[in-house]
């Protein structure tokens, strides 16, 4: 049977929550619905999912509830499911991950073991995500994928979650010529932006879907999310990006200290203008000489009614340093913030390290605070990549 269309998805981050909102987690879980219905309604042949299926190793029971439902509607409606697994998938503890009941149960194929897999006259061959330490074992796995590749007939799907140094210089862990030139469709995950190459030499393009809503990681802007629909029919794979209708609108806005009334204002009618079904996530920088926070704050109060959140940077002009507020205005938290930014040198790092690192550890998820931390290294988050 000549299989011809696949979705192609990566980095779900299912059980994600920012701000611990159930709200945002909602939205992780309405973006993955929305590749299922698309998938049921142009009726593929598979799904292809390159790896971060879950936000942490060991997800919650609603995120695991999601997936499989899912997974359960894909079945139901002829559509097979494959997937590997990236660094979120994988517990560094020793433990079987939590992707890999739904492959044990039949819902879904894994595909990260090298081996070919075959869906009618579809090769897929995929491999887990390595780490940099990993990379040439990695390398010498994909030489032999390639071998693999040119003794079949048909199309031949390569399915990987790493960063290449084609589309990002830090997070990148390979570059192009290490790829096997023999595959008609390159799937990959783990860069959260959307790429789309076909490099000199290989017979098909590198598609990058990128994430399906911005992780906490990610930071607050404008952004388009999608995935991938594969049309494998013809000679050569024809690969289209699919934008989300369901995403959450995010903006960012700089406002002077002296003029944040009225700039306030201007955003209250913009957003009040531009109403959407989902309340926006707001980031707003105010630049200024002695910014008084209490002032600040009952000025963003306004916006309060009209967003989901409002996430203010306060840049002191007088100041080396800028200081930064946590979006729920309180004393204690301010003081946090600010003792960590005195003692890193950086605002970037103080939040990361009292909103994001701090919560973890105090729920004993120390786990799931190491993962954090390279996926901020990986991404360059802080503009230094690991060495």
């Amino acid at each position: 049977m000549d299989f011809t269309q696949i979705i192609h998805i990566s980095d779900t981050h299912l059980g994600c929550a920012q701000f611990d909102s159930e709200e945002r987690e909602q939205d992780v879980y309405d973006a993955f619905q929305e590749v299922v219905d698309a998938a049921v309604k142009d009726k593929v042949d598979a799904v292809v999912h390159a790896g971060d299926i879950f936000h942490y190793p060991k997800p919650g029971g609603r995120p695991l509830v999601k997936m499989g439902e899912a997974l359960k509607t894909l079945s139901e409606n002829g559509i097979a499911t494959f997937f590997t697994l990236g660094e979120h998938d994988i517990s560094r503890i020793t433990g079987t991950p939590s992707p890999y009941l739904f492959h044990k149960l039949g819902f879904a194929t894994y595909v990260g073991t090298g081996e070919p897999v075959m869906l009618g006259d579809l090769m897929i061959i995929g491999f887990n995500k390595y780490r940099r330490g990993e990379i040439d074992e990695l390398i010498e796995e994909l030489k032999a994928a390639g071998t693999k590749a040119k003794d079949r007939s048909g199309k031949k799907l390569l399915v990987l979650h790493q960063g290449l140094l084609e589309f990002h210089k830090f997070a990148g862990e390979l570059t192009a010529s290490d790829l096997p030139p023999e595959f008609d469709y390159y799937a990959f995950g783990h860069l959260h932006d959307n790429f789309h190459r076909h490099f000199d030499g290989m017979k098909g393009p590198v598609c990058y879907p990128g994430s399906l809503d911005p992780t906490p990681g990610e930071g607050i802007k404008e952004y388009k999310k999608g995935y991938y629909f594969v049309d494998l029919s013809g000679a050569e794979a024809n690969p289209q990006w699919v934008q989300l209708t369901s995403s959450r609108r995010m903006c960012h806005y700089d406002l002077e200290y002296e003029s944040m009334m009225e700039g306030v204002g201007k955003i209250a009618k913009e957003l009040e203008a531009n109403p959407t079904s989902k309340k926006p996530v707001l980031s707003v920088t105010i630049s200024g000489v002695e910014v008084d926070p209490a002032r600040m704050t009952a000025a963003l109060a306004r916006l309060a009614p009209i967003c989901l959140a409002c996430v203010p940077t306060v840049r002191e002009q007088s100041q080396s340093l800028d200081r930064v507020y946590d979006e729920k205005p309180a004393d204690i938290a301010n003081e946090m913030l600010s003792l960590a930014e005195n003692a890193l040198g950086s605002k970037e790092l103080a939040s990361f390290a009292v909103d994001e690192l701090l919560p973890l550890l105090q729920g004993g998820q120390t786990d799931e605070a190491l993962s954090l931390v390279e996926e901020a290294f990986e991404k360059s988050r802080f503009g230094v990549s690991k060495p």
